[in-house]
C-alpha cells in the first residue's frame, strides 16, 4: 500500500512560499490532513502551490493556490492560477523538479510523449 507521501512532495522555495507536486496521477489535494502534518513540522504559514501537472497535464487547472496560517491549509483560499500569473522563478523550479525526476514523467503521467520529453529536455 502506497503510503500518502508517497503521492505528493514538498518544497521549500522561500520561507514563505511552498510547491506540492504531483508524484503520481493521483491529485494531492485529497491528501490535505497529512500535508498539514508535514507542514506543522516546519511549522509553516505562508502561500501553497499545488503543482498538478501528473493528474491534470497542462490544463488551465495545472497549479492551485492556497494560504496556509500554522500550517493549516485555508481550504476557502484555494483558487486556480493560470499560468501566466506564475512568478519566473517559480516556473523555474517547477521545470527544474521534472528535469530532476524525469521518471515521475515516465510512469505516472498522462502527458503526450512530446510533453515529457519537452520538460525533461528543455
Amino acid at each position: 500500500m502506497m503510503q500518502t507521501q508517497d503521492l505528493y512532495q514538498i518544497e521549500m522555495i522561500c520561507e514563505q512560499v511552498v510547491i506540492i507536486f504531483c508524484t503520481t496521477y493521483k491529485n494531492p489535494i485529497s491528501y490535505l490532513p497529512s500535508i498539514e502534518q508535514e507542514l506543522s513540522k516546519i511549522n509553516f504559514s505562508g502561500k501553497i502551490i499545488f503543482d498538478l501537472l501528473l493528474s491534470n497535464g497542462y490544463s488551465s487547472n495545472r497549479f492551485v493556490e492556497a494560504d496556509v496560517f500554522e500550517a493549516q491549509i485555508n481550504r476557502r483560499s484555494m483558487k486556480v492560477i493560470d499560468f501566466s500569473k506564475l512568478d519566473d522563478f517559480l516556473i523555474e523550479k517547477t521545470h527544474e523538479f521534472y528535469k530532476s525526476h524525469p521518471y515521475l514523467l515516465e510512469t505516472n503521467s498522462i502527458l503526450l510523449d512530446e510533453e515529457k520529453y519537452y520538460l525533461i529536455h528543455s
